[in-house]
């Protein structure tokens, strides 16, 4: 079975998504026949480089919620993340656009021996 994923380098929900099929895969009698293939999909195109927000503001304005809201939804997403042995510290992130972090990959893959 090939699964194909579709993820960016700032999505905290990629990687926790990643983490547990990977735990899924570990009890998956049948591991050694799957193939992962992963694929850059940029999440939010449009994102500047780091522009000085911090991730509470971009969710606030994002969404249209306080920033006491902001930090909140970023304290649960910590909490699930350490549930799988992953450590988020949402703010310390400065977001930024991944173009050519996924432009790297690609590039890597075309050369990888």
């Amino acid at each position: 079975m090939k699964i194909e994923i579709w993820s960016d380098y700032v999505c905290p929900f990629c990687y926790i998504g990643k983490r547990r099929l990977e735990s899924a895969l570990e009890q998956f009698a049948h591991q050694n026949e799957v193939v992962i293939e992963y694929k850059s999909f940029e999440l939010n195109p449009q994102e500047s480089f780091y522009s000085g927000k911090n991730m509470h503001q971009l969710l606030s304005e994002k969404h249209g919620m306080s920033i006491e809201q902001a930090k909140k939804a970023h304290a649960k997403l910590e909490q699930q993340a350490a549930l799988i042995g992953l450590v988020y510290n949402i703010d310390q992130v400065k977001p930024t656009n991944t173009f050519d972090a996924h432009r790297l990959t690609q590039y890597a893959k075309s050369v990888e021996r």
